[in-house]
């Protein structure tokens, strides 16, 4: 089951015995163990009937939790982060998996399998659990998996429309594509990162009715990512005072120049891809395809990458390479960053 079907079924009162939830966005692990916990236990029950434990408990503690009757009625909810108990079992020399299920652990499985009515237990595992181990079997068969993977395309933009609707911001279109296009570019975006965003523009912008594009430039500003977007989007429009201001702010801010030239890169490398892409026939939806980004970041790519020659992306390339090796020696300072995007601009 999906993040936001597992939700979904959750607020409509459609619990399960046991969860078991994995995988690298820790906001939405947070946002299901929250709904769980409004769902299965009131408010003043908490301090009794919510158990939670921050490693795997031994299997015996965690049985006679789970089959200990509530305090004053109710229902007790467990959970247990970190888990470990289901990571990949080691392989002997046939290739199996060795599964080793001791007694304890075995009667654990069992339990699964007739959950007492009034307890339900939620697995939070740090890896990627092994499904062949017999143990994830048991949760698969009598309960709910869900993995929290990173958000990408239509449903990251799915899920700034309702986050927006949520904290009751309203955002001009142009600002949520900026946005958009800007944590697209990111080789992982995290929603803790997107949602403490969202909640710094709610307290510069307090009072007004619209966020804009220049809003939102201004309050991220401090983000190298979004940061280093924005100057991009400058220097393909030869905007040399606006890309060296932004580069300076993020000097200003602390930024170490060598993680601000390797975003940069990151950046001028796409659009050299992109301009390469057209060079062949590429359409800005193939170039979407190969970058594995949504329709419109595509176009932003090729929009952008048609403010620069295929010399001129092939020579900053060569240039942010030789930066790259004068700053880890210390050869030269940030300068030189401030050289490349004249030179860009040219």
């Amino acid at each position: 089951m999906d993040y936001k079907s597992l939700v979904s079924a959750i607020k409509q009162n459609n619990i399960a015995a046991i969860y078991l939830l994995y995988g690298e966005e820790t906001y939405q692990l947070r946002q299901i163990e929250q709904a769980l916990i409004a769902g299965i236990v009131a408010p003043e029950d908490r301090d009794m009937n919510l158990i939670v434990f921050e490693k795997d408990p031994p299997p015996e503690e965690l049985i006679n939790t789970i089959e200990t009757i509530p305090f004053l009625g109710g229902k007790n909810l467990i959970i247990v982060r970190g888990a470990a108990l289901f990571s990949a079992g080691r392989k002997g020399s046939s290739g199996e998996v060795q599964d080793k299920t001791d007694a304890v652990t075995e009667r654990l499985v069992q339990l699964f399998a007739s959950m007492p009515a009034y307890s339900h237990v939620v697995f939070i595992a740090t890896d990627k659990p092994d499904k062949r181990r017999k143990i994830y079997k048991a949760i698969e068969k009598n309960g709910v998996i869900c993995e929290a993977a990173p958000l990408k395309g239509k449903a990251l933009r799915n899920w700034l429309t309702e986050r927006l609707r949520e904290i009751k911001i309203k955002m001009a279109p142009e600002a949520q594509e900026h946005l958009l296009a800007a944590v697209s570019m990111m080789p992982q975006v995290s929603l803790d990162f997107l949602n403490n965003e969202l909640e710094k523009v709610v307290l510069y912008t307090a009072g007004k009715s619209l966020v804009t594009r220049q809003d939102l430039t201004q309050i991220l500003s401090s983000v190298p990512e979004v940061s280093i977007f924005t100057m991009v989007e400058a220097l393909s429009q030869k905007q040399t005072p606006q890309a060296i201001t932004l580069l300076r702010e993020q000097l200003t801010a602390g930024e170490h120049p060598v993680r601000i030239l390797a975003l940069l890169a990151r950046q001028v490398r796409q659009l050299w891809q992109a301009k390469e892409l057209m060079h062949s026939g590429y359409g800005s939806r193939e170039v979407a395809e190969y970058f594995k980004v949504p329709g419109f970041i595509g176009e932003k790519l090729v929009k952008q990458s048609q403010g620069f020659t295929r010399d001129k992306l092939q020579k900053a390339m060569l240039s942010l390479a030789d930066a790259d090796r004068s700053l880890k020696s210390s050869r030269t300072g940030p300068v030189v960053l401030e050289k490349i995007i004249i030179e860009l601009c040219e």
